[in-house]
Parts: C-alpha cells; sequence; structure tokens
C-alpha cells in the first residue's frame, strides 16, 4: 500500500550560486560522508548537489515530515545506486524509524535532470 509520494524540482544555477559561495561547506550540509567521497570525484558537483538534494527533499515529503524532522536531515540520507545505475537510499536507523511509526518498509526512488533542472520522485511503501 502507497503511504507517501514526494516529488522536487530543483533549478540548477541555485545550487551552482551556493556551491560557488560555500563550496565546501555547503556541501556537506546536504551529503552524507560516503556521498561526499563520490561527490569530490564528480566532474559536475553543482548537478550532483542538485540530484541528491531534491531526492532526500522528495523523501522527505514522501514521508510527510520535512526535512530537519525525525531525524530526516540531508547530511544524515545516502543515496546510493545498485549495480545498474538505480538509485536507492540507504536505510539507516533514522530512517528506518521513521519508516517503521507509517508502516512503510520500501522506498522507490528516481532521479532525473537536464542542463538546468533536476528532479526526483519518491514513492514510500
Amino acid at each position: 500500500m502507497i503511504k507517501g509520494i514526494g516529488i522536487d524540482l530543483i533549478d540548477n544555477s541555485r545550487i551552482q550560486i551556493l556551491y560557488e559561495k560555500y563550496g565546501q561547506v555547503f556541501a556537506k550540509k546536504i551529503l552524507s560522508e560516503t556521498e561526499m567521497i563520490e561527490f569530490n570525484q564528480s566532474s559536475s558537483p553543482a548537478s550532483y548537489l542538485a540530484k541528491h538534494f531534491a531526492s532526500k527533499e522528495a523523501l522527505s515529503k514522501a514521508l510527510g515530515t520535512g526535512l530537519y524532522r525525525r531525524g530526516i536531515s540531508p547530511s544524515k540520507l545516502t543515496v546510493d545506486h545498485d549495480d545498474a545505475g538505480k538509485p536507492f537510499f540507504v536505510k539507516n536507523d533514522g530512517l528506518l524509524e521513521v519508516l517503521k511509526s507509517i508502516s512503510a518498509s520500501s522506498i522507490f526512488l528516481s532521479i532525473s535532470d537536464t542542463n538546468n533542472y533536476s528532479t526526483a520522485m519518491v514513492l514510500v511503501e
């Protein structure tokens, strides 16, 4: 049974401006330690940040928590990819607790981007 759906759309130029102004400080607010490793190797850091932020914002909407509530903060969430490139959220203790509280166990994530925009959709079941 579907427990929530969330979507987010990011204007990549806004992320680029913030990244140019705040650099790694901004990145560390959005990315987990694991993601920071991949981010530091990225050829398009602003795009990487935009996709990951959109994913985490969409998840917070699907869970009904919003960001920075109940342990759902961007730097505590990790987006990873399977061998085929399909994105997924790593389920840490905080995320598992929120899922349990809404009687959900599965999270589905889709990410897409263009030069100008990044978007993510999350379905919680």
